[in-house]
């Protein structure tokens, strides 16, 4: 179900000292081209929530924001090295976005698409090393679309911060290749985050294991709320 353009904007923008939370409009801004200016606010709106902000993170959040706005379809993607035998999936508020990261071919909107989707406890991930998803437990995954495959080796800095708004216990942990490699990248990991209502946010960056001469994907911060 599609959300309203104002929380989604609110997700994307939202941050506190230590997790992005839900508190922060702005106004959406083309992608292409982008103004010097509109991306320095948005950079500097960023930079509190203490997340690690590259120099494409900005222009990667515009965008972002200008699919929001434009009302184009979220991707409906689940990744293949996910086998899940009990349990369901919640997706995360919206699909954020890295600027000018893939390849020849796909301009001019050489950009990924990022999905972010969460399984909260009790489940069974039959992919994963330990399959069993306790209560009051989540996994996080994250695909990036148009990349090609993780790796254990490679080092993606790709993070995931957490807050329950239940207990109030928060915590931030690296995502990794911890199920088999899937064509595109997808990288996860497995929160004990206690059960009641979780706000998670995903920010960093992710490689192309098969294009070693392209930058990282580097996406702007997408937020989900869970009931764990």
């Amino acid at each position: 179900m599609q959300r309203t353009t104002s929380t989604a904007l609110r997700g994307l923008l939202a941050s506190a000292a230590s997790i992005a939370v839900l508190s922060t409009a702005t106004t959406p801004a083309q992608a292409a081209p982008i103004p010097a200016d509109a991306a320095l606010a948005v950079e500097r709106a960023l930079q509190p929530a203490a997340m690690p902000i590259g120099p494409k993170t900005a222009e990667s959040a515009l965008i972002a924001l200008s699919r929001v706005a434009d009302g184009m379809p979220r991707y409906d993607y689940f990744p293949r090295s996910i086998r899940l035998a009990e349990g369901k999936t919640q997706r995360f508020l919206y699909d954020t976005a890295a600027a000018d990261c893939l390849p020849s071919g796909f301009e001019p909107d050489n950009y990924s698409v990022g999905i972010a989707q969460a399984i909260a406890g009790p489940a069974v991930d039959e992919s994963l090393p330990e399959p069993v998803i306790p209560p009051g437990t989540v996994n996080v995954f994250f695909s990036a679309m148009n990349t090609a495959m993780s790796s254990p080796q490679q080092a993606d800095n790709l993070e995931v911060a957490w807050l329950n708004l239940t207990t109030l216990q928060s915590g931030r942990a690296p995502m990794f290749q911890e199920r088999p490699a899937d064509y595109i990248v997808t990288l996860s990991n497995t929160i004990a985050t206690g059960s009641g209502t979780v706000v998670f946010v995903v920010f960093g960056s992710v490689l192309d294991y098969t294009s070693r001469a392209l930058p990282p994907c580097e996406f702007a911060p997408v937020v989900g709320v869970v009931q764990a």
